[in-house]
């Protein structure tokens, strides 16, 4: 049986920068940890956060850096980013 983890993690959204496509590129510090490159993606079933990758000898994408997010920090991460916009950060 797996063990949820209860633990609440803090997380910070800084440098949101969209592109003129309009992708939606962002650093995301999760309990002190910075993850580079991290982009909102937009999904069939909503908005997901990506996680930056690089591609293998396979022509396969791979994630260099993961987290697992719940629905609600997922949320939360995307209204902070909305936020950053908004203001112009």
């Amino acid at each position: 049986m797996q063990k949820k983890n209860t633990q609440n993690r803090a997380f910070k959204v800084e440098r949101v920068f969209v592109t003129s496509t309009g992708t939606v590129f962002f650093n995301l510090i999760i309990n002190e940890v910075t993850i580079y490159g991290c982009r909102v993606v937009e999904g069939k079933n909503g908005d997901f956060i990506s996680f930056p990758q690089k591609k293998g000898n396979d022509g396969k994408y791979y994630n260099i850096a993961y987290i697992k997010l719940t629905d609600e920090e997922t949320k939360a991460i995307i209204a902070e980013i909305e936020k950053a916009i908004y203001r112009g950060d």
